[in-house]
């Protein structure tokens, strides 16, 4: 198994992690605020990593600064609106296949035509499946909403 699979399976269980947790903050703290809780526990915990982690694989340079710095400003609205959905209801089957599901999908088929990665059927029938995820799951109501009482 490549090692990057094993990372990735760690960082889904954090993901998944982050939206049942997401879901108990929302409607219990405004969504900005809690946005902003959100990166800064991250920023924290990031900082931690940074300074006592071990040794750099890779050189910090300037465009990894600018390019990190607007992943996380993605990030952060990506955090706030969130919140809004699942405060308003969006269960988290719904709410996180939109947004990662799709949010991958759409990456993915941008990806070939910014870096160069192959567009293969392999890789269309992966988003069309995951396209269909986001559907399927995006349509389902939560129960309070389904209930009238959102």
């Amino acid at each position: 198994m490549p090692s990057w699979i094993v990372a990735a399976l760690g960082a889904l269980l954090f993901f998944a992690a982050h939206y049942v947790t997401l879901r108990a903050a929302s409607g219990r703290i405004g969504d900005a605020w809690g946005g902003l809780v959100v990166e800064v526990a991250a920023a924290i915990g990031l900082l931690a990593l940074a300074v006592l982690g071990p040794a750099a694989e890779v050189p910090t340079t300037r465009a990894g600064l600018v390019w990190s710095s607007v992943s996380g400003l993605c990030i952060t609205g990506g955090v706030f609106l969130l919140f809004q959905s699942l405060r308003l209801g969006g269960p988290i089957a719904g709410t996180g296949t939109i947004a990662l599901g799709g949010g991958v999908a759409l990456a993915s088929l941008v990806s070939p035509f910014v870096y160069g990665e192959a567009l293969t059927p392999r890789r269309m029938l992966g988003v069309a499946l995951g396209l269909a995820a986001v559907a399927v799951l995006a349509s389902e109501r939560s129960p309070e909403v389904a209930g009238g009482a959102g």
